[in-house]
Order: C-alpha cells, then sequence, then structure tokens
C-alpha cells in the first residue's frame, strides 16, 4: 500500500523540474503593423542563459533577479495570440509557464481595436487563470512590463500588487479577465478597466490614469480623475475621497468632506413606451477641516445648508459623466441589462436590440448626501 501510495502521489504531475520552467509573471499585448498582435512576456528564470541564439531575450527590462535568476520580457508577434506564444516557446530554451501569470496589460491602440479576440484566447490557455487583473495601459504594454522597478524582482508584481491596493480600497474597480469577459459577452453592460500611465514623480513612476470606457470590447474614452470617481459611483462601485464645499453663509468660506460611503442603485420607471432610468446615490461624509471662520458646525441649518449644497453640486457632476458616458454609445451602468429583466421579449433578439432599446431610455440621477459627524477646525 505504502508503495501504490508513492507511485499515486507523486509531486510532479508532468515530470518537469521547476528549474525547467520559465515561469511568466505577467502578460502584455499590443497591436503590431499590418493587423498583427504582439506579446509581451515578463519571465523569471532560475539561471543560466535565457534564450537559444536567434530570440531577443537581451532586452530594456532585463535584470538580475534572487536567488540568481534572471528576469526578462520576451516579446513575438503573430496573427493571433496563440501563433505569438508559440513563437516564443519555440525560441525559448526552457519551457514557458503560464500558471502564476500576476497581470495582464493591454496597450491603448489595440484596446480602441478590440480586444474580445485576443483575451478569448488568452483564456483559451488551460495555464491561464480567469482572476488575473486587467489593465489598460497608455502607450505600449511591453513598456511598461520593462520597467525596472526598485521595490520588487519584476514590474508584473509590483502592477499586481498596485491594482489589488487600489480596488481593496476603492480608489479603483475590480477588473479581471472573468469580469471583463462576461461583461463584453452579456447583452445590456459595457466594460470598464483600469488605465496605468508612466508618470514622473511617483513610487515606481506608474500611476493610476482613470477608467477606460468600452463600448462592447472596443476603448472608446478614458474618463480622468475627478469624474471618473463620479462614473464609479453611478456603475455602483464605492470610491472614498474628499471633495471641497464652498460655503456662503455667514461669511465666505468651505468645508472639506470626507466621502466614506457612496451606495448606488438603479431603477426604472414609468410604462414601456416612456421609461426613464434612475440612478439613485446615497454619499455619506463627514467634515473633516472648514476654512470659513464663524461656522458653527453644531447648529442644524448649517449642517442642512452644507448638505443641499453637497447634494446638488453632485447630483450635477455625476449627471455629467452619465450624460458624457452614454452620449458614446457606451452602458457601463446596466441600463440595457436592467431593461431586459422587464421585458422577457428582449431576451430571444440580439444584443443589438437590447442596446437599442437602452440608448432611447433617459438617464436620470438623483443624489441624497448624509454628512454624518463634524471634523476639525482650521483657525
Amino acid at each position: 500500500m505504502l508503495v501504490a501510495a508513492a507511485l499515486v502521489l507523486g509531486g510532479c504531475w508532468d515530470a518537469r523540474d521547476v528549474e525547467d520552467r520559465a515561469i511568466v509573471v505577467g502578460v502584455g499585448l499590443d497591436r503590431a503593423r499590418g493587423g498583427r498582435i504582439e506579446v509581451s512576456l515578463e519571465v523569471t528564470i532560475p539561471g543560466g542563459t535565457t534564450t537559444r541564439p536567434g530570440i531577443s531575450g537581451n532586452q530594456p527590462g532585463q535584470r538580475g533577479g534572487l536567488q540568481g535568476g534572471t528576469k526578462v520580457v520576451l516579446a513575438a508577434t503573430g496573427a493571433t495570440v496563440h501563433e505569438a506564444i508559440a513563437h516564443l516557446r519555440d525560441a525559448a530554451r526552457f519551457d514557458i509557464f503560464l500558471g502564476h501569470v500576476r497581470v495582464v496589460l493591454v496597450g491603448e491602440d489595440l484596446a480602441r481595436a478590440g480586444v474580445l479576440q485576443h483575451l478569448e484566447m488568452l483564456v483559451q490557455n488551460p495555464e491561464i487563470r480567469r482572476l488575473i487583473p486587467l489593465a489598460v495601459v497608455r502607450g505600449r504594454a511591453k513598456d511598461f512590463l520593462t520597467t525596472t522597478m526598485a521595490q520588487d524582482a519584476t514590474a508584473a508584481l509590483y502592477l499586481s500588487q498596485m491594482l489589488d491596493d487600489l480596488t481593496r480600497t476603492g480608489r479603483a474597480p475590480n477588473v479581471d479577465l472573468s469580469r471583463f469577459l462576461t461583461d463584453v459577452s452579456e447583452p445590456g453592460v459595457d466594460p470598464v478597466a483600469s488605465v496605468l500611465r508612466q508618470a514622473a514623480g511617483t513610487e515606481a513612476g506608474i500611476d493610476w490614469a482613470g477608467l477606460a470606457v468600452f463600448r462592447d470590447d472596443r476603448l472608446q474614452t478614458i474618463i480622468r480623475p475627478p469624474e471618473a470617481w463620479y462614473l464609479m459611483w453611478a456603475m455602483g462601485s464605492p470610491r472614498r475621497t474628499t471633495l471641497y464645499v464652498p460655503v456662503r453663509e455667514p461669511v465666505s468660506g468651505g468645508v472639506v468632506l470626507d466621502i466614506f460611503h457612496v451606495d448606488s442603485r438603479l431603477n426604472l420607471q414609468g410604462p414601456p413606451d416612456s421609461r426613464e432610468a434612475v440612478l439613485r446615490l446615497l454619499v455619506e461624509g463627514r467634515v473633516v477641516e472648514h476654512r470659513a471662520g464663524g461656522i458653527d458646525l453644531t447648529d442644524t441649518a448649517t449642517m442642512r445648508r452644507i448638505q443641499a449644497r453637497t447634494q446638488r453640486d453632485l447630483q450635477q457632476r455625476v449627471q455629467r459623466i452619465v450624460a458624457r458616458v452614454r452620449d458614446l454609445g457606451a452602458d457601463p451602468f446596466g441600463i440595457g441589462r436592467a431593461l431586459r429583466v422587464v421585458e422577457p421579449s428582449l431576451w430571444p433578439q440580439p444584443g443589438s436590440a437590447t442596446r437599442q432599446a437602452a440608448e432611447r431610455i433617459e438617464a436620470r440621477v438623483e443624489v441624497v448626501v448624509r454628512v454624518r459627524r463634524t471634523g476639525l477646525t482650521i483657525r
């Protein structure tokens, strides 16, 4: 029995030693000439040479890693993702393993041309996990993977942790391969994704640049902060932020509110021939400081004025960004999805019918602001 157990419970299912693998930690997808695609892989290789003669592994981004390993970005072009990865496998000295990919980056040009076919081919690989974070980058994805990170051994690890921190703290939506492809394939909703850019003066020369808004699988526009935060609220993604609210009574000045909770609900109202989509936002915040002398924050009437002013201002801001996105024909709010719930006749029809029906519906934003407690006073 012990012999049988030893044979069955062997540790290596494919008989490949880890030292014979090139572990891929980051994938970059860029548009190449002639409608082709360039696939960049950031890999960790346990010592030794990186490739056979003929492949360009000595690129910017190659660097010594931990414990004698090598970190390098390999790139190849092909008509499809499969073909490009096949070229890399044929040229690499080690077996390329995709089971530990930490992040997938899509170049802006490719995102505007359409990404569905390329991402579907990527996830068809049995080694690829579906919950890998996905982001769009300003410029080329390859340039981000070749960025030298002082904090971590690989750019992919840093970017993965950066996106995870942004999501966990409510500063960016949680978008992975599975979520993105589900939103693309589901009628009545369009996907969004975080946008990264190279920026001097930041921790690693990279920061969050806003939200990429898609119509189907094609990038339509990039929404920069603070409009990106209001878009997240309208989509139902909570986003903490700080707002300055001007107050003109009793003296000229203003207060600073810390918005710590946002709840968003979408409802369809009215008869079928005149339906209206109502986005209701409950915004909760606290006064963290104020710059107007003489304001009594313990006075109920004063707090009501602050709430009313904030409510009116936020409602206008969110309404503008909702209208801007809908003018592009995009629907990240799920108005079409909500419409399919109340109109089963749309189920057997193509997704374009749902989109057309949703575009005919007016969208209105209602904001309710509650200031929970007061904070500091600047004297």
